[in-house]
């Protein structure tokens, strides 16, 4: 069998030659040409046009540059200081876990020259401005107790960290006061809620990657980019720059690694916006939708982006017309149906019985939405459990509620638990969708002799159409900060937050913490 090719004297023979062959290459290089020429085309065009008109890209950057104090409503300026308080309080809390411990350790082995920024429950201790926010934002998740927004994204830790450990950073003559503090901060919530109404995935429970690990890290970098008062140009940058550092797998959702989600997305937004302050720069359209050349279509393959209007006497945020939900215990924002659901059966089988039996119950049945990665029918860790219908219900069931010391090891391995969760079956109704501003939660209990008793949630205590009283949060906080500060200093940060916008110098309030 002779072969094609003779090799000889280490050179190459060619075969002969093929006249259909060639044809063939011909006209596919006739094609790659065209199709190169082609591209060329359509990118001369978009330079052409983003230096003739706005684009989306550069319409969020003059948003960012140009939004005022006065744009910010009286409910937006309220809904946002809750929104920090409660940020703050699951910081303080989550700065007693494991996970922010060893997270804390890795960052004081680093070597850090401009140790100026505070850390969430350790007086006294000081971080580069950087490894601050990551430090916070991994605080923050630590115990997934913090804020949760609609389109599905958990929008304060990934900001708030960078802004406290910005506001620290600055020189004495250009600290930003309280007004520029929560302006910044509602800058950051409004960027990510705009890209992600761009999309109509980004509406449901996520599958692929977590929310806050892309458009937080935008967030982040909007956010830093208006309170180190960039112009127009660094902002666009900034942005671009915070999307080369964005994204996290939903794999790593009920693990360790979670948290650190939002403390990359608030560290590495704010290093995007110092970046683009000493003059990196990055693409110009990263927010445009550019066929054959994605920017921050990458992440959803359903992007259809806006321009963002700059304000002229009035500007109605997203966080006017939708408020976030609080979390009344750390765990999933799914769980608060399933265990109020939960919590309702288990009050109808005492009103049945007499008395909580868990030997009356032959089968417990969630109807819940489709969502594998908080689908875990015996969970083994607390962060399997945070995420798990089945371990939320059945607590719920045998304690009458859900808390802190829910997830600890004795609570999620006692055999009673164990006995409860053999008995659960799953059920996915068509009308329960895997979104938070529709799902639902129903728990049936089948009696041992036959009878059913229901129990369902259709809008739990703390989601945003049944929003925590002021009174409900500041108990969650004072209980919360309470676990690492003392009561005067607990005080202190409420009544910082309640003047936010009237504090001369806004690294008043990281200094407290």
């Amino acid at each position: 069998m002779k072969a094609n090719n003779k090799i000889e004297n280490n050179t190459v023979e060619p075969a002969a030659k093929n006249s259909s062959y060639e044809t063939y290459v011909s006209h596919r290089s006739q094609k790659v040409l065209a199709a190169s020429q082609q591209v060329h085309k359509i990118s001369a065009q978009v330079l052409e046009r983003s230096a003739a008109e706005e684009t989306v890209t550069s319409s969020f950057a003059s948003f960012i540059h140009g939004v005022q104090p006065e744009h910010l409503s009286e409910a937006v300026r309220n809904r946002s200081k809750r929104m920090i308080l409660d940020s703050i309080g699951v910081g303080l809390v989550g700065s007693t876990t494991r996970v922010f411990n060893i997270a804390l350790r890795y960052c004081q082995q680093l070597y850090a020259s401009n140790a100026v920024s505070s850390v969430y429950g350790r007086k006294g201790l000081k971080l580069s401005p950087t490894l601050a926010a990551f430090t916070n934002g991994i605080a923050a998740h630590s115990m997934d107790f913090d804020d949760t927004w609609h389109p599905a994204t958990h929008p304060s830790g990934a900001v708030l960290p960078a802004l406290l450990a910005a506001s620290q950073m600055l020189p004495p003559s250009s600290k930003p006061n309280g007004l520029d503090f929560l302006l910044a901060f509602n800058v950051g919530i409004e960027v990510q809620g705009r890209l992600m109404r761009f999309s109509t995935e980004a509406h449901n429970i996520p599958k692929r990657f977590h929310p806050p690990s892309v458009v937080g890290t935008m967030g982040s970098a909007a956010a830093t980019a208006k309170l180190l008062s960039l112009n127009v140009t660094q902002c666009a940058h900034a942005l671009a720059i915070a999307a080369s550092l964005a994204g996290a797998p939903m794999a790593n959702a009920a693990t360790q690694a979670k948290p650190l989600h939002i403390g990359n997305a608030t560290r590495l937004g704010m290093e995007a916006a110092l970046l683009a302050a000493w003059g990196m720069e990055a693409s110009p359209l990263i927010l445009d939708d550019i066929p054959g050349c994605s920017g921050f279509s990458a992440f959803y393959g359903d992007y259809r982006p806006k321009p963002l209007p700059l304000p002229a006497n009035s500007h109605e945020f997203l966080l006017e017309k939708q408020d976030v939900a609080f979390k009344r215990f750390p765990a999933h924002l799914g769980m608060h149906w399933i265990v109020d659901a939960a919590v309702s059966v288990r009050n109808l089988l005492i009103n049945y019985s007499g008395s909580f039996s868990p030997s009356l119950i032959h089968a417990i049945v969630l109807r819940i939405p489709v969502s594998k990665y908080i689908n875990r029918p015996f969970p083994e860790s607390e962060h399997q459990a945070r995420h798990s219908f089945q371990f939320n219900a059945c607590t719920a069931l045998l304690d009458g509620e859900v808390g802190l010391n829910s997830f600890t090891d004795g609570c999620i391995h006692r055999w009673e638990l164990t006995e409860l969760l053999a008995k659960v079956l799953v059920e996915h109704p068509e009308d329960n969708i895997a979104n938070f501003d529709k799902m639902y939660g129903e728990v049936a209990l089948v009696l041992e002799n036959g009878d059913v008793l229901t129990g369902r949630c259709d809008t739990f205590y703390g989601h945003w159409r049944k929003p925590l009283s002021r009174e409900s949060l500041l108990n969650k906080f004072r209980s919360n900060a309470s676990h690492v500060l003392p009561e005067n200093k607990v005080n202190s940060i409420i009544a910082t937050v309640d003047n936010l916008e009237n504090l001369p110098d806004s690294s008043q309030l990281a200094s407290s913490l």
